[in-house]
This record gives structure tokens, C-alpha cells and sequence, in this order.
């Protein structure tokens, strides 16, 4: 049985404690992240990652049953269950433009079509956009299968979602950056508006310095004065944090919301490590 990378949790979690949980379900191609927040008092009871190791001879749809059938928690009843999707081929599109009709082309158009999957549409609270975005038909098979009564959304649209809730009080440009081992996922406001939303994959630290320097040349941000907030697998003292510090002036390591009570359990890992999904699983 594969055994999570990390995990926190909080012992003899009784029936009556979940049923007060709202859990929350991350799904990419190469992580499964679930989390267990009790929203009576705002309490995370557990914070689960698991890395995947691709393969050609076991599937994600495979790996991810495995995983969801052995453990102990998944198959319990909770209040709520929402499952978020964390693939690139996503689209933001204007609501003024916005229309059922072209979705599947647009998709097909900016990621190809060799994939068909399925396309699943959803508009972003508080953003006049929606995203269109395209996910394996096994994969959201297995996951109605395993949690019936789950609501869906992608990764990005609860990214924008809580950064419009909790991180859009400093009025300067910002760029968020949540890291995963092998990719970054990055968020770019300027002028209070959407710049971009994507996924950038990445073999070392000058790959992540390349990505973030272009996303600024491209979109008129001034690299001095940009706030990068970031957040995820990075750790303050790494490489991958210095290479950042030569070019950024103001970076800042992503806070847990002081909504969220902060844990004995929580405080025995980077903060930032899971600052990014505890908010979702508060906004979503």
C-alpha cells in the first residue's frame, strides 16, 4: 500500500468530528492531496500528500484506487466532499465572451486533440470569468464512484477564488507561486486583474527563475517591485529559494489564514507547505 509522503493528523477522529469536516480531494497527475478541516471551529484534522510515480504499467486511475480503498479515513461519511482537479488544459475565459457552444474548440484549440476527456465548465465566484477545462472520463469515473455526492472544480478557479479572498488586500502586483516537485503553479494579478493562470514544469531552479522572469517581461511587471507569494513543496533555506532571491526583492512564504486554527500537528511542518489548500478547503 503506498503510504502518503506526509501527512498530519489528529488522533481517534470520532464519527461525530467528521460529520462536521468539509473534505477536500486534490487530484494532479503526479499528487493525490486530501484534507479534513472541521468547520465548526476551523480545526484541520488531517493534511494528507501523496507523490505518484508515473508509470506505463499501472494508470493514475490504478494508483489513485489504491490509494483511496486503503485509507481508513476516505470511506468514512464527512459533511461535505469537494474534488479538485489540478490539470493544465484549462482555459479562462471573459464571461462577456463566454458561450457553451465553443468549449470543447477552445480546449482543443490551445491543448490539442489527441485527448477527447470530458469538458467540465464552471464560473469563478467573485471573477467575471469562467474556466473550461478538460479531465480523463476514467478519472472522474472513479471519483464518482468513490465520493457520490462530491462537487467539482478546478484547481485554478479555487486559486483565484482565495486569493480574491484572503491574499487580494495588498493593492500591488503580485505573482503566487504554489510548488509542486516536478512543476509550479502560477498566478499572475496586475492592476487588480488576471493576468495569467498556469502550470509551468520544471527541471531545476533556473527553470522556475526562467518561467517567472519571462511571465514578467511578457506582462509589463517590474520585477523589483512585484510581491511573489509563494507557497508549497519549496523550503526557505533551498536553492530553489535563493535562485528566487536574486531576482525578486519582496518575496513572501504563504501564511496560514489566522481563520485556521493552527494545530500542534500543523506546527510540525513548514506552514507553507499546505497554506495554499487549507484555503480552498475554507472558500470552496
Amino acid at each position: 500500500m503506498m503510504k502518503p509522503a506526509f501527512q498530519i493528523e489528529v488522533s481517534d477522529i470520532s464519527d461525530e468530528e467528521l460529520l462536521q469536516c468539509r473534505l477536500l480531494v486534490e487530484v494532479n497527475p503526479n499528487a493525490f492531496t486530501y484534507v479534513l478541516l472541521n468547520q465548526r471551529n476551523m480545526s484541520p484534522l488531517v493534511v494528507k500528500y501523496f507523490q505518484l510515480e508515473p508509470s506505463k504499467d499501472v494508470s493514475l486511475v490504478e494508483t489513485l484506487r489504491e490509494i483511496m480503498q486503503g485509507d481508513h479515513l476516505l470511506g468514512r461519511p464527512v459533511k461535505e466532499t469537494l474534488l479538485v482537479y489540478n490539470f493544465p488544459e484549462s482555459s479562462l475565459v471573459p464571461e462577456a465572451v463566454f458561450t457553451m457552444d465553443t468549449n470543447r474548440e477552445i480546449i482543443d484549440t490551445l491543448h490539442g486533440n489527441l485527448q477527447k476527456g470530458l469538458i467540465l465548465t464552471e464560473k469563478i465566484p467573485w471573477w467575471e470569468l469562467f474556466n473550461v477545462y478538460r479531465i480523463s472520463v476514467d478519472l472522474h469515473h472513479l471519483l464518482q464512484q468513490s465520493f457520490s455526492a462530491g462537487k467539482y472544480w478546478h484547481y485554478y478557479s479555487l486559486m483565484l477564488k482565495s486569493f480574491k479572498m484572503f491574499d487580494s488586500t495588498d493593492p500591488d502586483d503580485c505573482i503566487k507561486v504554489i510548488f509542486y516537485s516536478d512543476k509550479m503553479v502560477a498566478l499572475v494579478i496586475r492592476e487588480g486583474k488576471v493576468q495569467l493562470v498556469q502550470t509551468f514544469l520544471y527541471h531545476d531552479t533556473k527553470d522556475v527563475a526562467y518561467h517567472l522572469l519571462s511571465c514578467c517581461q511578457l506582462l509589463g511587471l517590474e520585477q523589483e517591485k512585484v510581491r511573489l507569494l509563494v507557497g508549497g513543496l519549496i523550503d526557505k533555506q533551498s536553492s530553489l529559494s535563493t535562485e528566487l532571491h536574486k531576482y525578486f526583492l519582496r518575496i513572501d512564504f504563504e501564511e496560514i489564514d489566522e481563520s485556521i486554527k493552527v494545530t500542534d500537528e500543523l506546527k510540525e511542518l513548514p506552514l507553507h507547505y499546505f497554506s495554499s489548500i487549507l484555503k480552498m478547503a475554507v472558500c470552496a
